[in-house]
């Protein structure tokens, strides 16, 4: 059935949604499970209490071998925060230091889990990518959200709208499907109630300040009956301030010179003049009116390209989530669930301020002597003769000097805005059949869709050289008119580009016994799922494609306990054993069958043993493998001295102080391979019997992870690439400066632009030809300047000879991950006279991290350097509770912590003294105070009302310097985004009340 052909699916869904009642209610996909003695204990309020347990599709049972975490209200009340997604980085393997409702990082950051064009918080459980972890809601899968269609913001839902998230930090493909390598996120959802709530947030930092509203709306009916069924429906709608680099200068700014790195953009405002390798600086305080020759400065302006950015969007969001439930018998239940979400996203300056420069081929454009502002004009000086230092007398004399100058201040940096929706809805069926057997039914759709418009000026050769005021102070005086303005505005560049997904889901699942052995009863799952979905990518460049996918898919899981405890087996308590395995067939991407085994081993109450063995995957995503994806080329300005001296000793001289790196970003590739892992774990937990409260959780992972589809050489950045020598092969050096390099350069264009425009004189003397002599590099480079490329030039074309190198910025599978360590888990809760106290800690542990990250290089070990997860992040927490007369009061306290790492030699920016490679270790403190009047106040008014105030990084302890450029010029940060954040203190205030 074709996507865009769903009349049959939605009337079928109707009747699903609409027998019997025209509001249902939630049912997961396991039916009334049992954790039987699993770490995982929680138990659901609501409708027949039934479970949503994550991890098998077994009624009855807890999952075997592998931990669950369960992050349920209490934790989230404790915790404050007022984020669903930043609540998810309290858990070890996701764990974060810098939580807050924030879009916190920076843009094109190393580490970055934000999507360039819609600023969605994903979790990443281990660091091996958002793409890697799966997302569920009630067990069922949800739209793909973000550019490269891999995502799914956490923050959909509202936390107060939550029962619990549960994760799984293991391998979940056997049972899941595409997606699961590193683990899964299941988001439950709360169950049908009597309740009517309000809930209001509000935070502040220094920069920024957000709010949000809450409504959650419940109702039960004929609770006794078999006719019972209820709904629960949250509205939420929130918004945060753009929070500007400028509120953090000590860690958004691109000057490296105190550490022995290269200065900030000498495109500045105002400007420089440049004659023969030196600048000139333009005087600050004046309005260019009568400016001479001589009062040109000899120390250069220069600007931090930071400025007039955005570090964090402005977001505004909308979002509604639905459960509904309807038992027609004792035998049938109806159930369904539904989200819709809009946010409205807008941020000055993404990808940095160079697309300010104004410059023709990359180069400074020559103002005329005819420019009235212009010291070379002779207006400028009594009795109209020039005069001046002589090398500047001689620029003069060829007509016109160079400028290097940012529009920032007169048009404003480029901005990027963007309005999506994502929306989920469907429903099902749980039937009771006879043998104690229950057949689940399901079918959900759902779509993401972001169109986004990003503007900046245009690069091109520009009329208004010979009128424009580039010799005026902008921070002091309005140095262009309306008119000028808008004639530069009438050539602002717009990047439309609009992503939009759509999904439908269809599962079966029959569980129930087989048989009884001695330990216990047998018990089976078997299911499948059709999936369908596809892809829109459209631009202002041409394209307007359709990429789809139609997925069959088979399991089965087999629960077996072994031994139970009646059986009286020396050192064997309990024993049971879980066996599953899928097979997925794509339709674009082959078949690919993946198993799982685990146990979970008893040897004396209160202890037990667990571990697991599997293989999982991740297909191609939809964007990943659509050959007509948008495409194209990023002429990224540089100076040459960022180049390292001994890979490049011709870079460092004059000619080269503004050059140019070509990077290719966007474009698919259709050949792309599944990327896949295996990953196995051993742990034990403990919960004695004799010490109530206490628990404690100790496990070992270990996990390959092969074929990462990425482009790793636009993820290290240009420059880090070049200088460090790995990615050699997917880089095109310019043969006259890199001549050994060069030798060695792939084929022009990489092979994978399907449509080169042949007839392009340039394109055809470089298709297909291995890039080794100047002239195929300049043809390349010209053909690209000259429109032969479907996706076009992203920026003003730069001379052939000024280019250093082009980097492949497209999609490969490029390497593999090899990781292992321990998750450790400790809690202890008692009652004291003065309260309840609640002990708490958790970390996270890397043995090692070993990276190759690209086919060919050899694989090094990176846990604890920039850039991969660190060797030890933990959080520590103590919490009291009491009841007084007035209300339930209520202190909880976290430290977090980080341990030091290193950077690699090789990513310092050039220059950078070695010394700054180590990164110091970074604690941080939180404090979270609550109120509950719930019935003690004895009036309607005052009971049910809940008041928390919370402060994140209480101390406002500022991030260990990191000393990084993750990008071309000009995108230097001074911390590092991955684990700390740039918010400082953070207050957040949340006030409820339950009707």
């Amino acid at each position: 059935m074709a996507l865009r052909t769903t009349s049959r699916f939605h009337s079928s869904l109707a009747v699903v949604l609409l027998c019997g009642s025209s509001v249902l209610g939630l049912a997961g996909p396991a039916f009334a499970q049992e954790t039987q003695g699993s770490s995982a204990q929680a138990q659901d309020e609501g409708l027949d209490q039934s479970i949503v347990v994550t991890g098998t599709r077994i009624g009855g049972v807890a999952p075997v071998g592998s931990a669950l975490v369960q992050l349920g209200p209490q934790d989230i009340q404790a915790a404050g925060l007022t984020s669903t997604a930043d609540m998810l980085n309290t858990i070890p393997s996701i764990l974060q230091i810098g939580a807050g409702n924030s879009y916190a990082g920076g843009q094109a950051q190393q580490g970055n889990t934000l999507n360039a064009f819609t600023f969605g918080k994903s979790p990443n459980i281990r660091g091996l990518g958002v793409g890697a972890t799966l997302s569920l809601v009630n067990g069922h899968r949800v739209p793909y959200e973000g550019g490269n269609m891999n995502t799914f913001d956490g923050d959909n839902y509202p936390a107060q709208m939550l029962q619990r998230i549960d994760v799984v930090q293991d391998g979940g493909s056997a049972l899941y499907g595409a997606d699961a390598i590193a683990g899964t996120v299941n988001y439950i959802l709360r169950n049908p109630e009597d309740t009517l709530e309000v809930h209001g947030t509000y935070g502040h930092n220094v920069g920024q300040d957000s709010y949000s509203v809450t409504t959650i709306l419940g109702q039960r009916w004929n609770e006794n009956s078999d006719g019972d069924g209820g709904f629960i429906l949250s509205y939420q709608h929130s918004y945060n301030d753009a929070f500007a680099a400028s509120a953090r200068p000590d860690l958004y700014n691109d000057d490296l010179s105190p550490y022995g790195g290269a200065p900030s953009s000498l495109f500045a405002a105002p400007g420089n003049v440049l004659v023969n390798g030196t600048y000139y600086s333009i005087p600050r305080g004046q309005d260019g009116r009568t400016l001479t020759l001589s009062q040109l400065g000899t120390t250069p302006n220069r600007l931090n390209t930071w400025t007039g950015i955005d570090a964090i969007p402005r977001v505004k969001a909308d979002r509604f989530a639905l459960n509904i439930k309807q038992n027609i018998t004792d035998w049938l239940e109806l159930f369904g669930d539904a989200l819709y979400v809009r946010r409205d996203i807008a941020i000055n300056g993404p990808g940095g301020a160079n697309i300010n420069r104004v410059a023709v081929f990359g180069a400074p454009p020559i103002i005329p002597n005819s420019n009235p502002f212009s010291p070379c004009n002779p207006s400028h000086y009594p009795g109209g003769v020039v005069t001046g230092p002589a090398d500047l007398l001689a620029a003069c004399a060829t007509g016109g000097l160079a400028v290097t100058y940012s529009t920032v201040h007169v048009i404003g940096p480029p901005t990027r805005k963007a309005v999506t929706e994502t929306w989920n809805y469907g429903g099902g069926a749980n039937i009771r059949l006879p043998f104690d057997w229950t057949l689940s039914l399901s079918a959900f759709a759902g779509g993401h869709d972001a169109p986004s418009v990003t503007t900046h000026t245009g690069g091109s050769p520009n009329p208004i050289f010979g009128t424009f005021n580039f010799f005026c102070d902008p921070t002091a005086f309005e140095c262009a008119d309306q008119a000028t303005v808008s004639e530069i505005n009438g050539r602002v560049n717009k990047l439309i580009n609009r992503n939009k997904y759509l999904m439908q889901d269809y599962s079966a699942n029959a569980n129930g016994t087989l048989f009884s052995l001695p330990g216990g009863e047998v018990k089976m799952a078997v299911g499948a799922q059709r999936y369908i979905g596809s892809f829109q990518n459209e631009n202002n460049f041409g394209g307007n494609n359709l990429n789809e996918r139609r997925v069959w898919s088979f399991y089965g899981e087999v629960y077996v306990p072994l031994v139970s405890a009646d059986m009286d087996v020396p050192l064997v308590n309990r024993l049971e054993l879980n066996v599953s395995g899928r097979q997925d067939d794509y339709s674009d991407a082959g078949i690919t069958r993946n198993p799982k085994i685990g146990f979970n081993w008893w040897p004396t109450e209160g202890v037990k043993i667990f571990g697991s063995y599997g293989t999982s995957f991740r297909a191609p995503g939809l964007a990943d493998n659509d050959p007509t994806s948008q495409s194209g080329i990023i002429p990224g300005p540089v100076s040459g001295n960022q180049i390292s001296p001994t890979i490049c000793s011709l870079c460092q001289g004059p000619a080269y102080t503004s050059a140019a790196v070509y990077q290719t970003i966007g474009g698919a590739n259709r050949d792309l391979q599944p990327e896949t892992s295996t990953s196995w774990s051993l742990g034990v937990d403990w919960t004695p019997p004799t010490i109530p409260g206490l628990s404690a959780s100790v496990k070992y992972w270990w996990v390959k992870y092969e074929g990462l589809i990425n482009a790793p050489a636009y993820n290290v950045g240009s420059i880090a690439a070049i200088n460090r020598g790995i990615y050699n092969s997917q880089i095109i050096y310019n043969p006259t400066l890199f001549p050994e390099l060069a030798a060695n350069n792939p084929v022009a264009f990489f092979g994978n632009f399907p449509t080169i425009n042949a007839a392009n004189p340039a394109c055809a003397a470089a298709l297909g030809q291995n890039v080794t002599t100047q002239a195929v590099f300049n043809s390349m480079i010209q053909c690209l300047n000259t429109g032969g490329e479907r996706g076009g030039l992203f920026g003003a074309p730069v001379d052939p000879s000024r280019v250093l190198a082009m980097v492949n910025g497209r999609r490969i599978n490029a390497g593999s991950t090899q990781g292992d360590g321990f998750d450790v888990t400790l809690n202890y809760s008692f009652d004291t006279d003065m309260g309840g106290v609640r002990l708490g800690a958790v970390a996270g542990y890397i043995r090692n991290w070993k990276v190759a990250p690209i086919q060919g290089a050899p694989a090094t070990n990176e846990v604890n350097r920039f850039g991969n997860p660190l060797r030890f992040k933990g959080r520590v927490s103590v919490g009291w509770d009491r009841d007084f007369g007035f209300g339930r009061v209520s202190a909880n306290a976290f430290m977090n912590y980080t341990n030091a790492y290193s950077m690699d030699l090789g990513q310092l920016p050039v220059g950078v003294a070695a010394s700054y490679a180590e990164i110091d270790s970074y604690t941080t403190f939180d404090l979270t105070l609550g109120y509950e009047t719930r019935s003690a106040l004895n009036t309607g008014v005052l009971n049910d009302i809940s008041l928390t105030v919370s402060v994140q990084n209480l101390f406002d302890q500022d991030p260990p310097l990191v000393v990084n450029q993750a990008g071309l010029a000009g995108s230097s940060v001074l911390f590092d985004p991955s684990n700390a954040s740039p918010l400082g203190r953070t207050l957040q205030v949340q006030l409820s009340k339950r009707f």
